[in-house]
């Protein structure tokens, strides 16, 4: 009989179909006849080292409990990893432990919380300085994270691994050729001494070699750090409640009230100290991707590049070269430019955690993935994860590798928390600060520009913001005092409660300030 095409594939197709029923087949026979529990467990990092350590912690942890089985499922981030997520919850095939974030929709629906959990001790710490401590108390936060105590919902739902900084990662051989050493700058005037000297290297050696390689995406974060430094004592002048601290808000009413402007000598020393980072960063950085920028510094066209330590365990594996890093070096007080200006020293602000993992609310494994979760969290398991990762630990008592300590956050000093980049908690502010910052950076670029563009723009975006503000507010209001009016009226013949739980004061308060500012244009 002579096999035609169509009757090959229609039998390989029967052939494979056979083939996956067995495997299925045989799966579930094995699931039946045996005790051993499978729990998978999803995440999206999938930068250098990160899943090694997960499966270190695994092993170790089948070594201690041989009847169950860990599998890690590692998705890419961006755009692939919450569809899936979201694809697997629905149709009841979710994993039992689950890489979430609090902004992330349907926290309530998809996930159990452990906040009963978290206030005993951690069963794996026993036998460590944290024996009989609660759970929550182990990590270096107290699980005050957004992504562990999610506020919305008043409990507690993720346990995180870890935390991270920003950092200016360099070259070490190629510092050591141009400089004759491997150490950083320590000043900001020694880093605008190296970036010169690097400068005259290339031109001499005819390199095509920039100082500090940047992109659009990687500039923001040390953007605010950099103005924000410099504004120490003009936001002690307007912090007229005493707490040390800005928020958002409140930098957005003073804005409004006239009480500070993008003219403050203050702001335009930060202005000037910001274009003189543009200048050493790699030309055109402002169209540039973070992936460009991470190329010319893995390719030896950057002596250093502005990268987060998550990011930079992958470059310790794409370059043939020793790491080293260090946190920029804002001017401080005996700068002979800014000097009146630089109140320091600065600190980082609050520690914030994050590669938080949720507990599947449907997983028909609940006790043996909270037992994984409480070893991964365990001194024993965030040691090994962060020996493997080289990424920082937020448990207490364990030591960052050598590698990761060169980004642990530096708490002492000044954070005043609000951005006067970004004077509201809207977006809109800051999207206005990137759209006008090529008139700073760009070759001709000025302080004067700059300052006035965002003179020009600044207050109606603002008070927009404001105004969305007090509509939303108000439709909270009327929302949650209907439902607790309804809730006291039918509550049963003498149990009804003493008191309402109305709006919360400080939203109550942010509303009115809000009226407050908007009623005097």
């Amino acid at each position: 009989m002579r096999l035609t095409g169509n009757k090959i594939g229609f039998a390989l197709l029967g052939l494979a179909y056979l083939a996956s029923a067995f495997l299925i087949a045989r799966r579930s026979a094995e699931e039946v006849t045996s005790d051993r529990v499978t729990i998978r467990l999803s995440q999206w990092q999938l930068e250098g080292g990160v899943r090694d350590a997960v499966d270190a912690i695994i092993r170790r942890y089948e070594e201690l409990n041989p009847r169950v089985h860990v599998v890690q499922i590692a998705v890419p981030g961006g755009s692939t990893y919450l569809p899936w997520i979201q694809a697997q919850m629905v149709g009841g095939t979710g994993p039992d432990l689950v890489e979430y974030s609090w902004p992330w929709p349907d926290t309530a629906r998809n996930f159990s919380p452990i906040s009963a959990e978290v206030m005993l001790p951690n069963p794996y710490n026993r036998g460590t300085p944290l024996e009989g401590v609660p759970w929550r108390d182990t990590f270096i936060d107290g699980m005050s994270s957004p992504d562990n105590y999610v506020q919305t919902l008043s409990q507690y739902y993720g346990v995180s691994m870890t935390t991270g900084m920003q950092r200016i990662v360099y070259n070490r051989a190629l510092l050591q050729t141009i400089t004759g050493r491997e150490t950083p700058p320590r000043t900001y005037r020694e880093f605008l001494a190296l970036c010169a000297r690097i400068r005259e290297y290339a031109t001499a050696n005819r390199l095509n070699l920039a100082p500090l390689a940047c992109s659009r995406t990687t500039h923001i974060n040390l953007t605010g750090e950099i103005v924000n430094d410099m504004a120490t004592q003009l936001a002690a002048r307007i912090d007229f409640r005493h707490r040390l601290k800005l928020e958002p808000d409140d930098l957005g009413r003073s804005y409004l009230r006239g009480e500070w402007s993008y003219d403050a000598p203050e702001l335009v020393a930060g202005f000037q100290a910001l274009k003189e980072f543009g200048e050493v960063c790699t030309p055109g950085f402002l169209q540039r991707e973070r992936d460009t920028a991470l190329t010319d510094f893995v390719s030896g066209r950057a002596v250093m590049v502005v990268a987060p330590s998550w990011e930079a365990t992958s470059l310790q594996q794409l370059c043939p070269f020793e790491l080293g890093a260090f946190r920029y070096p804002t001017a401080r007080e005996n700068d002979p430019v800014y000097g009146r200006f630089a109140k320091g020293p600065f600190s980082e602000g609050q520690v914030l955690t994050g590669m938080p993992f949720y507990l599947n609310r449907s997983t028909p494994h609940r006790a043996e993935a909270l037992d994984f979760l409480r070893f991964m969290s365990s001194q024993e398991g965030s040691t090994i994860f962060t020996n493997v990762s080289n990424w920082l630990p937020i448990v207490v008592g364990v030591k960052p590798s050598d590698f990761s300590a060169q980004f642990q956050l530096q708490a002492e000093g000044y954070s005043w928390y609000g951005n006067f980049l970004g004077p509201s908690s809207h977006l809109e502010p800051q999207n206005l600060v990137l759209s006008v910052l090529y008139t700073l950076w760009s070759p001709d670029g000025r302080v004067a520009v700059f300052s006035s563009a965002l003179t020009s723009g600044m207050a109606a975006i603002v008070r927009d913001g404001f105004r969305r503000d007090v509509i939303s507010g108000l439709n909270n209001i009327r929302r949650e005092d209907a439902a607790a009016a309804a809730r006291a009226e039918w509550a049963p013949t003498g149990r009804r409660p003493e008191t309402l739980p109305l709006m919360t004061l400080a939203n109550e308060i942010n509303l009115y300030q809000a009226r407050a500012v908007l009623a005097h244009p």
